[in-house]
């Protein structure tokens, strides 16, 4: 029956796309360059780390970017200003925890909708910004944009068409994309037969630096602790995988789904658990924006915890070069 599904699916994307290939479907542009970073499965590649390395890469060559999402899991609907380039304006609840975790690390402008083509023509016209990046527009077409980045892991490599696998869209999509960014073990020649010959095929790889506490970063977590790992991430294999190669012996493992929002009840288990087992609480960055407001009462820290940072490595000359030309206008 899935396999079934799965067909029916493929066919109903192949359609739609032919539409926007054909110019039958209307697709919206912007006063500004838009840069749109995806993929063709469904979470875990690593988006959120790499929507970051691209914002700061822009930064460097003088470009002020703002970002566009739809904000998944948010408490608030329609339109919603999370950043505006001076101050957050949004809660984690009312923004989804990845558009919020953009709006700290970052402090650049951060819009939220459904629909990706009202949130970038609201921040081409109202933020402070000279390009646009949309997390996770590659499926959002209505929306042009002038360079498309996308994601490959392994999964994706071997993964089929939802509901039976992960896949959005089938392989053949990276045909679309000017950059594809191998994750994990994928090598850069794996891809060629999907892509275009003028898109760039590079390794993308991702560094995770060592936990610090959230109450002084300055504070990092030795190798060897015990710890009680927190995670609520479509992957949670990833940064258990992660804490591993950081040294992290793991007592326990605490795993919530996707994008949950943390309430004082599952800390209360959160910091029992740390408790009998004399571990600290290490999370990832994502869960910390939400699990932070309930890890202190009057100003105290109820038990120790760190964060892992994740960062994606895009040093390469092919790829500052082609973000310059594709955002000069």
């Amino acid at each position: 029956m899935l396999t079934l599904l799965s067909k029916v699916y493929c066919a109903v994307v192949a359609r739609r796309n032919a539409g926007y290939d054909a110019q039958r479907r209307p697709i919206a542009h912007v006063s500004v360059p838009v840069i749109s970073v995806g993929n063709i499965s469904v979470g875990g590649t690593g988006k959120t780390p790499v929507v970051q390395a691209v914002v700061r890469q822009l930064q460097t060559l003088g470009l002020h970017p703002a970002i566009v999402m739809r904000g998944y899991r948010r408490s608030s609907t329609g339109l919603l200003v999370v950043h505006d380039g001076t101050s957050t304006r949004a809660s984690v609840a009312e923004a989804g925890d990845e558009a919020y975790l953009h709006a700290v690390s970052l402090g650049v402008p951060v819009v939220v909708s459904k629909d990706k083509v009202e949130a970038a023509t609201y921040a081409a016209t109202t933020m402070p910004c000279d390009v646009i990046v949309v997390d996770d527009g590659f499926q959002h077409r209505a929306l042009h944009r002038d360079l498309d980045v996308v994601l490959v892991d392994r999964q994706t490599l071997t993964g089929s068409l939802l509901p039976s696998g992960r896949l959005r869209e089938p392989l053949a999509s990276l045909s679309r994309a000017d950059v594809v960014l191998c994750m994990g073990d994928v090598d850069p020649v794996e891809v060629l037969p999907y892509k275009q010959s003028s898109a760039l095929a590079l390794s993308c790889a991702v560094e995770a630096r060592s936990a610090r506490s959230i109450a002084n970063e300055s504070v990092e977590l030795d190798p060897g602790a015990e710890v009680v790992a927190v995670v609520g991430i479509a992957r949670p294999e990833r940064f258990l995988r992660t804490l591993e190669q950081l040294g992290y012996r793991v007592a326990e493992q605490v795993v919530f789904p996707d994008h949950h929002r943390y309430t004082n009840k599952d800390v209360d288990r959160l910091c029992s658990v740390a408790e009998s087992r004399k571990a600290v609480l290490v999370t990832t960055e994502k869960d910390l924006v939400k699990l932070r407001p309930y890890m202190f009462v009057n100003g105290a820290q109820r038990v120790p915890m760190y964060v892992v940072s994740i960062h994606a490595i895009l040093r390469d000359d092919a790829f500052s070069a082609l973000l310059k030309q594709r955002t000069t206008r």
